[in-house]
């Protein structure tokens, strides 16, 4: 589950985010490359918060490996530490 608490400093604002477990699969950047982009250290963050591609995000979210894409909006995909 997504950590909020470490959102990649490069997210756009809104409610998706990858968090900085990122291990620079490509999985999210192939899946969706027109909301996902890449640091100097190929490390993913939402570039581009993009509703009409909704669907490509949720299958980008689904398919991390180490489950770092999350949805502020969508609490089953989020880690919240008290």
């Amino acid at each position: 589950m997504a950590d909020p608490n470490r959102r990649h400093a490069q997210n756009v604002s809104g409610a998706w985010f990858v968090d900085t477990r990122c291990i620079s699969c490509d999985t999210c950047t192939d899946v969706s490359p027109e909301i996902f982009g890449r640091d100097a250290d190929r490390k993913a963050y939402v570039r581009e918060h993009r509703p009409d591609e909704e669907a490509l995000f949720r299958s980008a979210l689904e398919s991390c490996p180490v489950e770092a894409v999350g949805d502020l909006e969508d609490p089953v995909s989020l880690r919240v530490r008290g």
